[in-house]
Formats: C-alpha cells, structure tokens, sequence
C-alpha cells in the first residue's frame, strides 16, 4: 500500500506544480505517448484485471499481447512518461527529485508484483526474460 501512496503523492505534487507557460512539444509529445500507451495498456489489460494496489486478483490474468509483448508494466511507462512531462515543465530540483523518487518507488513497486507475478505464473520468469520492464526490448 505505501508504494501506491507514495506513487499518487508525486504524481499530485507534480500536477500541482507545473508551469503551463514552459509546455512546448516535447512535454506535449510526453504527454500524447502517455496516454497513448496507457490507454492501450487498459484495452488490453481488460478492466477486470485492472488494480492500483500490487496484488493479484483471484481471476487474474497474465496479459502477453498487445503493449504487454514489448513491455512488462505499461502503466508505468504512461505513468513516468506523463510525470516526465510535468517535471520537465518545471525547472525546479524539487520536481526533479519528485520524479527520482517516482521512478524508484516504481522500480520497487514492479518488483513486488513480479514475485507475486512468477509465483502465480510458470511462464512469467521467460515472459520477463523477454520483454522491457518500462521501455521496449531493454
């Protein structure tokens, strides 16, 4: 739970603090491929297996198509994508250690359900062998 709150408490402070007038297009371009690959993620993650908390559901799924072939945890990306964006609007080294914290409380928060992934699923440790964590093929 307290990586669900630490993750909400940055994207929050973030949104509160960002600096409209330095939007240009790269935190436009941000921006588009944030929502682009998360609300692919959400098509093809189907919302009964959707959950903020890092548990597995009793029905849950193990999703290795669409966006989840090339990435393990597309939320994240459109999560980091997006507070990248925010961050970059505001030059000051609070937003940046903001998002350092973000991306590290990700990290720990996707290794939490990667062990609770690889004990439900067989096949998921091959799965992660070959798929990106938050970027593609890395």
């Amino acid at each position: 739970m307290i990586y669900v709150v630490i993750q909400f408490s940055c994207i929050i402070f973030l949104m509160f603090n960002i600096q409209p007038s330095q939007f240009n297009w790269p935190e436009f371009l941000l921006l588009t491929m944030a929502m682009i690959i998360g609300g692919i993620a959400i098509i093809n993650m189907k919302f009964d297996n959707l959950n903020i908390i890092p548990t597995l559901k009793e029905n849950h799924q193990l999703r290795t198509q669409g966006v989840y072939q090339c990435i393990r945890h597309p939320m994240y990306t459109s999560v980091l994508l997006f507070c990248l964006a925010l961050m970059l609007s505001n030059p000051h080294w609070i937003a940046q250690l903001i998002m350092i914290i973000l991306l590290i409380n990700l990290i720990l928060k996707s290794n939490f359900e990667e062990k609770l992934l690889s004990k439900r699923f067989k096949n998921y440790s091959e799965y992660r062998q070959n798929t990106g964590r938050f970027i593609p093929f890395l």
